[in-house]
């Protein structure tokens, strides 16, 4: 267990962070504890609406004794937000877009204030079985997912940054880590307490020993759940009213179709900057929904997850 301490704590002094995005979940508090060890640390939370990123990453700021803000943000700023974030990352995924208001907001305002290294939790929930579809796969499909997650994962926190001008360090991508997590046993991965069935049951276990147990048994909640952000998407295709009939009729014409109606407000701001996207040639592997030319198991235009073999 604390062999992988001493790893993230390698990472954490190699890279000498100043800031965290907190959410006051198990990865960013986990790694917020280790580097607070070590350098005056500077903690912030953004805010939409109710969640429980607030409560949490005050208790864990408090309790560690770090600089912590919390940035609380409206519509507007989240519209504003939206422009850019899909210039960064070319895509009108809904689920990644409102992801990303949040972690740009947050990195935005480390910007602002002068902080301009900042670490964040990406990777542990896909090292460690932090997904709860992931608590059901057996020793050998969760190891093969594990490696086949490791050769696919994408993380926009680092691109975001790189263009808000913002080295985004993730102690859980260094591949130390991702060794270490491949070897370990499935029972330091998934386990039970109290008849609950736990991921990431290694990070919860290092947390409850450094006497976090409150952020330890936390259930785990996406960044826009967390941060309130999962209501901009439903707000803004409201807002859109009927015009939402008509960018959705103009995108079937040229055979694009939305998986989920939230990506209609979504992708009217993509076609403003960039057109229609790619469309794919014949033969060539495509998105069933919008068309576009795919290399992987999900379309980086539109999001649909395509599935993929890997057990």
């Amino acid at each position: 267990m604390f062999e992988l301490v001493d790893l993230l704590s390698k990472v954490i002094k190699y890279h000498n962070p100043e800031g965290v995005l907190l959410s006051g979940g198990i990865d960013s508090s986990l790694i917020a504890i280790i580097a607070s060890k070590h350098f005056p640390i500077y903690g912030i939370t953004a805010i939409f609406d109710r969640g429980n990123d607030e409560k949490y990453s005050l208790f864990i700021s408090k309790e560690i004794k770090i600089k912590h803000k919390i940035k609380r943000y409206g519509l507007e700023e989240a519209i504003n937000a939206i422009r850019d974030i899909i210039k960064i990352t070319k895509t009108f995924d809904h689920i990644e877009i409102r992801n990303n208001i949040t972690i740009y907001i947050t990195l935005k305002e480390f910007r602002e204030e002068g902080i301009r290294k900042v670490m964040t939790g990406d990777g542990g929930d896909e090292l460690f079985a932090g997904y709860d579809y992931m608590i059901s796969m057996n020793e050998k499909e969760l190891n093969n997912y594990i490696e086949f997650l490791t050769r696919n994962w994408y993380f926009s926190s680092g691109i975001i940054g790189k263009a808000l001008g913002v080295e985004v360090i993730q102690p859980f991508t260094n591949e130390e880590i991702i060794e270490f997590a491949k070897k370990i046993p499935y029972e330091w991965k998934i386990n039970k307490k109290d008849g609950k069935v736990y991921g990431k049951w290694i990070l919860r276990c290092i947390l409850d020993n450094f006497g976090f147990s409150e952020i330890a048994w936390r259930d785990k909640q996406p960044i826009e759940i967390g941060s309130g952000s999962v209501n901009i998407s439903s707000i803004l295709l409201k807002m859109l009213g009927k015009e939402a009939e008509e960018i959705e009729k103009e995108a079937l014409k040229e055979n694009i179709r939305f998986w989920n109606r939230e990506q209609i407000y979504f992708f009217k701001i993509y076609r403003e900057i960039f057109g229609l996207p790619p469309r794919a040639k014949e033969n060539e592997k495509h998105c069933p929904y919008c068309k576009s030319p795919i290399d992987n198991i999900r379309c980086k235009y539109c999001g649909f997850y395509l599935g993929a073999q890997y057990v």
